[in-house]
């Protein structure tokens, strides 16, 4: 460095004084600031002292006895003392120290015992750290040191401890730390850290058992020491079996993105203990504060903490790290690089109340920089509220912009992704420039057409919707806020075991509200016993299950009577549910099993058995803006006449203007012309069902429509259904059932059933998006009944304690008695044991029951100490048995709830002759202030507003 600024230890708020020093000319100034600029923060200070023509110096120190003395170590390793209160002509303005062999000294330190220490380069039988005592009398220049240390070995950096002002610390040159006791007369080290870290050492004054050393220069590494823990016992070292090294060692301490830029200082605040700061080359100084880790309590402590007595080194980590300056290469909060910070130093005393640094630029300027006490920290609520701590706690009310969460996340939908993601079709956006141009079609050679495009398949938009676009778009804190609360608003809504009112409530996720169709169709199927046959209940298994003849792997409640589950009874039982529910003939491809495709059918819904039903659905599918799905769906049903209709009537009503598709559709064989014109048009379009349309036109394979991976999954297992053999459907089956399973896709409900391949789908699905609550009320509708699976167990103790935190109470009630009821088995009893009771207090803080439980004792079960007390209070119900902490009080007696009443003599011995309910809690259901039952009727026996000062719930009226 050139050019450096050093903070008086002596400074007062009275003299804020600090000394600048000029390398480059040899010249030392002591100023003391005036004024500090509000906005820009640059330092107007005066001139105290100045001292030029100094000799040639390399490191430099102010003494910690005298304000105005300062200590110089020369180019040839001279220590010089230089006077800032007296005159430069008088004899004691500037006293030396020679050495015999002359070389650089690197570093220089006081001591507060007036000690002064001097860290010299190597050179061969000599010393190269020396100790003078500045206390002694002696003639200028000829004070020998009293201490000679370290031999022919270089020392990079020397520092004094503060509060054992006779130990001193010194960084041997690539090799260790070192610590001498200068009190002992042996020569040998009392502590040593073998090292390389050895340059720019500093002592915590707060807590000198504490200190930090950097790299050489291009290795930004920066460890934190404890000298209580070394390779050498001694005195003040308790002995360790773990081999010696840093606390704490932090690698790439300052920023490497660019450059490889060096530490050049390293500085501890002296305000908070721990606390220090770090300078690179480019200008960038860090702020680091360590802490340690309380392993017995799990939690973290401010500040190093004691370890007096331990052992073994404890864990630290760095609780607090701040970017006072970036380097000067930063593009976004960097400074031009004739303009970054050079130098630093630590204020002990400033204008404002936060802790602050002083910083010299390469320009020359002096600038004070604030250093924040502690970064803001940020959480929210178990309502999702915001909770913002700084110098005090900030709560931001969660405050939704729509009535339901589907209309919100639809707006956000629109605003990031575009009308791609709405349920509306982007087909119709294109016919028109389609239909102008084919009457210019001129196709030389007919263009191949793929079943997929590079715009990814109907997975890969559902991922892209539930990841809102991430990273290709940004989020505000709103709305990561309401991705946030989505969960617990749809709880909230009623978002249980109703289909109709699942599907209003995710209204704005086409592929969640095609999933609880896929679950309606399995409700509709299996309700008055219909998908049992021949002692098989086949209630809720998927596509697969259904052509493999498996149930998978559990068969619980499966097998009625003395039925096995062998493959004949798997195929009768097939039969016999189509025979009993009338199902439509097959009239696809030649098979084997009619009956399991016509089973397999009416799972994807094609089961509309007039042609009347089929219309009735396209006429809402136009209505919703997808003509060309309702088209399609039509001629993938074999009812090309209704096609042809509705494509008829959308062209009389403006929707589509792609009249050249009517004479492809009517035609019974396509030529070669209209093949190329098809697979022109399957390129030019983006709607997936046209696309898929048009492929099976110019390839004549139904197998390129049921690969089509960018329309409906059930759509596409129809089509295979219908016109794929038997060796080929299975094929596709297995092949799209692994699928969907790997890649976590809910469509693939329709083809693994809600057995245990579906919970294996919604182990993958609830890895990637966290939606524990859709999986926990998909599969409640066949676990505990047909089989059992630690994961759903897991994932539904999850969902219930997320709604016990949401204060979702009566949600959750209703979702027990329900999933109690869903598990009926075959002889009319439930399979899953009831619930506790749906009223239960619980400890506002542990959410433990407040109740006070009696278990019965076993072995197992310790016995009391005779001696050991216990307060009476935990069992009275006052106060939780688990974490000990009190119940609310009341809002008008403000006594504890469940506590005598105060109003009534004898105190607990009232207990006995006082009505039990007079004293229990009462809460209201929108403010959650509570009150004793009897305190609450006499009170709103004349108010109506909330007891509590400052709420103006009307609680009476709520009644």
């Amino acid at each position: 460095m050139e050019t450096a600024i050093r903070w008086s230890p002596h400074a007062t708020a009275q003299k804020p004084r600090f000394v600048l020093i000029d390398v480059a000319v040899n010249r030392i100034r002591l100023c003391e600031i005036q004024n500090i600029h509000k906005q820009t923060s640059q330092v107007r200070y005066r001139q105290v002292a100045q001292r030029d023509n100094l000799p040639n110096f390399t490191a430099f120190d102010w003494s910690k006895t005298h304000e105005n003395l300062i200590a110089l170590g020369s180019l040839s390793g001279e220590a010089n003392l230089l006077r800032l209160d007296v005159d430069a002509t008088e004899p004691e303005a500037l006293r030396s120290f020679p050495i015999k062999s002359q070389r650089k000294c690197n570093s220089i330190a006081f001591s507060y015992r007036n000690l002064l220490a001097t860290g010299l380069e190597r050179v061969r039988s000599d010393f190269c750290l020396h100790i003078y005592d500045l206390n002694s009398e002696g003639p200028a220049g000829s004070q020998e040191p009293i201490r000679k240390l370290s031999g022919s070995e270089a020392i990079t950096s020397v520092k004094f401890f503060a509060r054992e002002p006779d130990l001193v610390a010194a960084g041997v040159s690539r090799s260790c730390i070192r610590i001498w006791d200068l009190r002992e007369s042996a020569t040998s080290a009392t502590a040593q850290y073998p090292t390389r870290q050895v340059h720019n050492l500093a002592i915590d004054p707060l807590d000198d058992n504490y200190f930090v050393s950097a790299g050489p220069p291009g290795d930004p590494v920066v460890c934190v020491w404890d000298r209580r823990f070394a390779s050498r016992a001694g005195p003040s070292t308790p002995s360790s079996s773990e081999p010696p090294g840093p606390l704490l060692e932090i690698r790439n301490a300052i920023d490497t993105s660019q450059h490889r830029p060096s530490i050049w200082s390293l500085r501890f605040c002296g305000v908070r203990p721990g606390c220090f700061g770090i300078l690179s080359s480019a200008g960038e100084i860090k702020v680091i504060e360590i802490a340690r880790f309380n392993a017995a309590s799990g939690g973290r402590n401010s500040g190093y903490g004691s370890v007096e007595g331990s052992v073994t080194k404890p864990q630290y980590h760095a609780s607090f790290t701040h970017n006072v300056t970036w380097p000067w290469y930063d593009m976004h909060r960097g400074q031009p690089e004739n303009n970054h910070v050079m130098a630093y130093d630590f204020m002990s005393v400033g204008p404002t109340k936060n802790q602050s640094v002083i910083a010299l630029r390469s320009s020359r300027e002096v600038e004070m920089i604030e250093i924040p006490s502690a970064q803001p920290e940020v959480g929210l609520s178990n309502l999702d509220d915001l909770l913002v701590w700084k110098e005090s706690r900030t709560l931001v009310p969660s405050n939704p912009s729509f009535g339901t969460v589907a209309e919100e996340l639809l707006d956000m939908q629109v605003r990031k992704l575009g009308s791609e993601h709405t349920r509306k079709s982007a087909s119709d956006q294109i016919g028109g420039e389609i239909a102008a141009r084919i009457d210019k079609l001129h196709i030389d050679s007919s263009a191949s057409t793929t079943a997929n495009d590079a715009s990814g398949s109907n997975w890969d938009l559902h991922e892209e919707l539930l990841h809102i676009g991430f990273p290709k778009t940004k989020l505000d804190f709103s709305d990561i806020h309401t991705l946030l609360s989505v969960q617990r608003r749809r709880c909230q809504e009623g978002y249980l075991f109703d289909v109709k009112k699942n599907k209003s409530i995710v209204a704005n996720d086409r592929w969640l509200v095609e999933m609880w169709d896929t679950v309606k169709r399995f409700e509709e199927l299996a309700v008055d016993r219909g998908m049992i046959g021949n002692n098989l209940d086949l209630s809720f298994v998927g596509i697969a299950g259904i052509w493999k003849n498996s149930f998978g792997s559990s068969y619980v409640n499966r097998v009625l009577g003395s039925s096995s589950s062998a493959h004949d009874e798997f195929i009768d039982a097939v039969r016999a549910i189509v025979s009993a529910k009338e199902l439509p003939e097959y009239e696809g491809v030649e098979t084997a099993y009619p009956e399991h495709r016509q089973l397999c059918l009416a799972v994807c819904g094609w089961t509309f058995a007039s042609v009347n039903r089929l219309r009735q659905k396209c006429l809402e599918l136009i209505e919703n803006g997808d003509h060309y799905k309702a088209i399609a769906m039509a001629v993938f049903r074999g009812r090309k006449t209704l096609a042809l209709e509705l494509l008829k009537q959308c062209i009389r009503q403006r929707r589509v203007d792609n009249i050249g598709l009517v004479a492809v559709i009517a035609c019974d064989t396509v030529n070669e012309e209209q093949r190329s014109l098809c697979s022109w048009m399957a390129d030019e379009t983006s709607d997936p069902y046209l696309k898929a349309l048009l492929s099976y036109f110019v390839i004549g394979d139904w197998k390129v429509v049921a690969s089509m991976n960018k329309i409906s999954l059930s759509e596409r297992i129809g089509v295979a259904m219908n016109y794929l053999d038997d060796a080929r459907l299975g094929e596709f089956i297995s092949i799209e059932e692994q699928g969907v399973i790997l890649f976590g896709n809910i469509e693939g409900i329709i083809f693994t059933g809600l057995t245990d391949r579906g919970v294996d789908l919604f182990q993958h699905y609830v890895a990637k998006f966290h939606d524990v609550q859709t999986a926990v009320l998909v599969m409640a509708h066949t676990i505990p009944r047909y089989l059992s699976d630690m994961r759903f167990d897991s994932w539904k103790s999850t969902y219930l304690n997320q709604m016990q935190a949401w204060q979702a109470y009566v949600p959750r009630t209703k979702f027990n008695i329900l999933h109690t009821r869903k598990s009926i088995g075959p002889d009319g009893k439930p399979v899953m044991k009831p619930p506790p009771a749906p009223i239960r207090v619980r400890c506002t803080h542990c959410h433990a029951f407040l109740g006070v439980d009696a278990p019965t004792k076993t072995k197992e079960t310790p016995t009391p100490a005779p001696n050991t007390r216990r307060n009476p209070a935990m069992n009275s119900g006052i106060m939780c048995q688990q974490c000990g902490k009190a119940m609310p009080r009341c809002g008008i007696c403000m006594h504890y709830l469940g506590s005598p009443d105060p109003s009534r003599k004898g105190g607990v011995e009232a207990l006995k002759g006082e009505e039990l309910m007079s004293r229990q809690i009462v809460f209201c259901a929108k403010c959650k202030h509570g009150n004793h039952d009897g305190h609450a009727k006499l009170w709103f026996a004349k108010h109506q507003v909330c007891p509590v000062p400052d709420c103006q719930c009307m609680c009476g009226l709520l009644h």
